[in-house]
């Protein structure tokens, strides 16, 4: 048997945090979101995986190689064009292995091996199910007992049957591929309305339940997955950092290599501090902080509960919480980011936001003294001036100077 990753799409939604990489290579607690999935994998009978990629593959290729590191035997396919869900499907389907069932997941979800085991268990058809508060983001799954009874993708709030969603992993006989390929010749691209037509027809799944799924499709959603995938960092303070004496350094916090901790900053986990990255002095970093390689955080800055990816630099007396700051962004001395509850409207569909900060996209710049509002969102290469009262969402390559 052999799993077949899904892992194509951009994340348009996730603005310019995807403008030169596909979401699931977003980092998250120090790996890429895909690194995780395959992970879970790892602990499966499931030695053979063939990963299709559309968008910015090349990452996903440079990283993972042949899949040796990860004991696994990982194949790819790209996709020509993209055609839905049940394109990257038949892609993958292209240079299987011919086994008579196939795992199916999503690269840009994370679901715990155990919930995989226990669908692998299952002799025919079958699906992992997960309860969830907003139902009607995801395709809706009404049950008969253990088996899939209808899916309606994406209902009307007034239509829901049942707060119990499709995760998208899937186990499938090799003859439910052949209607799925039939389907894609007649224009039909998305996976789980091609099945929801079989299932109409008599086809069998059998549903396993889960607690521990994650998807990610707005910004906001990797603060949250970040949040649970710092769980389960230990404690790891690599040989080769430099950790001044007079730090303070408490709780499950992983530090790498060539890392330079300076005196007087307190770090309390969990925390992850990648490689080659300047700490302090007098830098104050507390839970659920993730913060990639290369990163310079400046003296008497404090972060909370935030996402900080590669070659990132905040210089000194900034506050950051609850943000999620893309790669090589600059915010310079004094910048406060204020975080609260936010609404945020996408697409017609409304999300309420427990608690986020700014959110930047690739390369952007953040001069002295800038006060961001809650909720604010940065395409890449945005330049704000100095001393702006900066709010609302401002679009890749934009200028704001002077509190315009």
């Amino acid at each position: 048997m052999q799993a077949i990753i899904l892992a194509g799409g951009r994340g348009k939604r996730l603005g310019g945090l995807t403008d030169s990489r596909s979401k699931v290579m977003l980092p998250l607690a120090g790996k890429p979101m895909l690194e995780w999935l395959l992970n879970e994998l790892e602990q499966t009978k499931i030695k053979n995986v063939t990963i299709v990629h559309y968008y910015a593959g090349e990452r996903i290729l440079t990283h993972f190689g042949s899949g040796r590191d990860f004991n696994l035997n990982i194949k790819y396919s790209k996709q020509e064009t993209d055609r839905g869900t049940v394109g990257s499907l038949i892609s993958g389907l292209s240079i299987s292995e011919n086994d008579d069932r196939v795992l199916i997941l999503n690269g840009d979800n994370i679901v715990d091996s155990k919930s995989i085991n226990s669908l692998l268990k299952i002799k025919g058809n079958g699906l992992i199910v997960s309860e969830h508060k907003t139902p009607h983001n995801f395709g809706v799954v009404e049950l008969s007992g253990n088996y899939v009874k209808s899916i309606t993708e994406k209902p009307d709030k007034n239509q829901i049957k049942s707060r119990i969603v499709s995760t998208g992993v899937w186990l499938l006989n090799k003859d439910v591929f052949e209607k799925i390929k039939l389907d894609f010749e007649e224009g039909q691209t998305e996976l789980s309305t091609t099945i929801s037509k079989q299932i109409k027809e008599g086809l069998k799944i059998e549903t396993v339940r889960t607690e521990n799924w994650h998807d990610v499709d707005h910004p906001w959603d990797l603060s949250t997955l970040n949040r649970y995938l710092l769980k389960r960092t230990e404690r790891n303070l690599s040989k080769e950092a430099e950790i001044n004496d007079f730090s303070s350094i408490e709780g499950d916090v992983h530090i790498g290599k060539g890392t330079i901790i300076h005196a007087g900053c307190i770090i309390q986990g969990p925390v992850h501090i990648g490689d080659d990255c300047e700490i302090g002095p007098l830098a104050v970093i507390t839970g659920s902080t993730s913060i990639s390689s290369g990163c310079r955080i400046g003296p008497f800055t404090r972060i909370r509960s935030s996402l900080i990816m590669r070659d990132v630099q905040i210089d000194s007396n900034c506050s950051i919480h609850h943000s999620i700051i893309g790669p090589a962004t600059s915010l310079k001395s004094n910048v406060q980011v204020d975080a609260s509850t936010v609404d945020k409207i996408v697409r017609n569909t409304h999300y309420h936001i427990r608690r986020l900060g700014l959110v930047t996209g690739e390369a952007c710049m953040l001069e002295q003294g800038v006060i961001c509002a809650p909720g604010t969102m940065l395409g890449s290469q945005v330049y704000v001036s100095r001393r702006v009262n900066l709010e609302g969402e401002h679009n890749t390559g934009s200028k704001v100077i002077g509190g315009s």
